[in-house]
């Protein structure tokens, strides 16, 4: 009896502490609520009178209370058949609670179910833990590669981004090995063998990993591998977690190859996104004439001008930079002991994950010959426009001489030929004259003989009147008057003869040099129209020179224009 009432005590007090522990509630075999501890109406949050007497399906979603399911879950426990596992159930205003239980019925002494006794535990956040990390292994498997691995590397199951980066189907992966993914090298040296005792031990492996596809296709991935351990702590598998990286990683180093092949050929220096110089590579330092050591640390005005580096235009060009803006151009520097240098460069903002510049990489030329040369060039432009602008002066000057000289030229062969055509009409005259003076001198010699015959007849008279005495004095007297008066004819014809004499001479003379002079005149004529002519064509040619020195001029000030404003870039 005692020992009965021992065994009765010992149950009591089992169920107790389980009461303690565990949510309890007591069904009829129709499931009709009897009894419920705090731990269950805490759970559920409802008060004990508000559940006894209410049907189980109180805690369940209409279409699921109403399921065929439902009703065989309980046929089963009528049956005596328990009941385990993980039940999602509704407590007060449909919360959802999840719960690990057992459904346990009670005999009576005949053998039939007297009632089901339901031992709880709340895993709502346990469960929601879960399903969060079920949710994250999903979303994993479907953004990531994912392969499982024995702790000795054999290849436990992958999923299909895995399978699609190495291009296998899960046959021909699943059971090997994973070196089936390495060099052949590589699997047989210490260091992959380091790699899986590391993951044996339990040390997470991770980084960027070369491995090969099927057909020897080189891929590249960004992984780990991730121990995965028991209750007690120790390794059991190893889950890979992976990312193909391997355009990634080709235009890396594409990008890369390009990076190091303007290292090579240009000038680069980085700088903090205040002007702090970081680093510089040997093309810029020797074009500055420093060594790293001088200039890492400095500021950027350390190769600018004082004046310029105190300056608006400074302080906004470190603003521009700062805010992200590229910034091109020709720029005026400063080596060691300010020797002046002329860099065609850019500065680039370099953006960090969030968009915002956390560094200026500059790349540059030196163009300092190029700049110099094109600085003398703008001189001897200026001087050269000078010297142009000078002979064009020169030439218009000349251009208005040659036309005064043409217009004088003209004005001289119009006299010229004023002066052969009055020669021409003085030759003329002085042929008539002569004609003249011959036919006068016919006129002469007809009176010479005229007189001639009076003086015969005279002569005859003096003769007659001798022989008739007293009777012919008178026609004496007469014919000595007619003698007298035919000598004197005959010496006035012959004075008239010599004065003819002599003009035919002097008009002769006249024509021979009116004739000279008209040859001269002709000549001089011919002189002045050549010369004429040629001045025309001097003044066409000093013309055309004084244009094209104006088109010269013009043009060496257009080209003295383009290099100040390549200087004024220049600065």
């Amino acid at each position: 009896m005692f020992g009965t009432l021992k065994s009765h005590t010992d149950l009591k007090a089992k169920l107790d502490a389980l009461s303690r522990s565990l949510a309890t509630i007591e069904f009829a075999p129709d499931g009709t609520i009897l009894d419920a501890n705090e731990n269950f109406l805490a759970a559920m949050g409802y008060a004990r009178a508000e559940v006894i007497g209410q049907h189980h399906r109180l805690f369940m979603e209409p279409a699921e209370a109403a399921s065929p399911a439902y009703a065989a879950f309980w046929e089963a426990l009528r049956a005596g058949r328990f009941q385990a596992a993980e039940y999602r159930r509704l407590a007060r205003g449909g919360r959802e609670v999840w719960i690990q239980a057992t459904y346990n019925p009670v005999l009576n002494g005949s053998g039939t179910v007297a009632k089901v006794v339901k031992f709880a535990t709340d895993v709502t956040a346990q469960k929601q833990r879960n399903a969060e990390f079920e949710g994250q292994i999903a979303a994993i498997n479907k953004a990531q590669a994912v392969i499982h691995f024995a702790l000795d590397g054999t290849i436990l199951d992958a999923n299909e981004n895995f399978l699609a980066a190495v291009g296998y189907p899960i046959e021909a992966v699943r059971g090997q090995h994973h070196r089936m993914f390495v060099d052949s090298a590589y699997a047989a040296s210490w260091d992959y063998a380091d790699f899986w005792q590391r993951l044996g031990r339990g040390e997470l492996q991770a980084g960027e990993y070369r491995r090969l596809a099927q057909g020897g296709r080189e891929i590249w991935l960004q992984a780990s591998y991730n121990p995965v351990f028991d209750a007690a702590g120790r390794p059991v598998k190893v889950i890979k977690y992976a990312t193909d990286v391997t355009a990634q990683k080709l235009h890396a180093a594409d990008v890369n190859g390009q990076i190091q092949a303007i290292g090579r050929s240009q000038a680069v220096i980085a700088f903090a996104v205040d002007g702090t110089i970081l680093d510089a590579n040997e093309n810029f330092l020797e074009t500055v004439g420093y060594s790293l050591a001088e200039i890492q640390g400095q500021h950027h005005r350390m190769f600018v001008d004082p004046e310029d580096a105190a300056g608006r235009e400074y302080q906004g060009f470190w603003a521009d930079l700062r805010r992200g803006e590229y910034r091109t151009g020709v720029y005026r520097r400063r080596g060691r002991q300010g020797r002046e240098i002329w860099l065609q460069a850019t500065y680039n903002p370099i953006f960090d994950m969030n968009g915002k510049p956390f560094k200026v990489v500059k790349y540059a030329s030196d163009i300092t010959l190029s700049v110099q040369a094109r600085l003398e060039a703008t001189e001897a432009t200026r001087q050269t426009l000078d010297n142009v602008q000078a002979v064009a002066s020169a030439a218009e000057e000349m251009s208005a001489s040659v036309t005064e000289i043409s217009g004088n030229m003209a004005q001289s062969k119009a006299a010229v030929d004023d002066i052969h055509h009055r020669t021409l009409a003085a030759d003329r005259a002085t042929t008539q004259l002569q004609d003249a003076a011959q036919a006068m001198d016919g006129v002469v010699q007809t009176i010479s003989k005229v007189a001639e015959q009076i003086n015969l007849l005279a002569l005859n008279a003096t003769i007659e009147s001798a022989r008739a005495g007293e009777a012919g004095k008178g026609f004496a007297v007469v014919a000595s008057e007619v003698k007298a008066l035919a000598n004197q004819t005959t010496a006035a014809t012959a004075r008239i003869s010599d004065q003819i004499v002599e003009m035919q001479r002097v008009s002769g003379d006249v024509v021979g040099l009116l004739a000279a002079i008209g040859g001269i005149v002709a000549t001089v004529q011919s002189y002045v129209t050549g010369v004429a002519s040629a001045i025309e064509e001097q003044s066409a040619v000093t013309r055309e020179i004084s244009s094209n020195m104006q088109t010269a001029a013009g043009g060496v000030a257009s080209i003295s224009r383009s290099l100040d404003r390549v200087a004024l870039a220049a600065g």
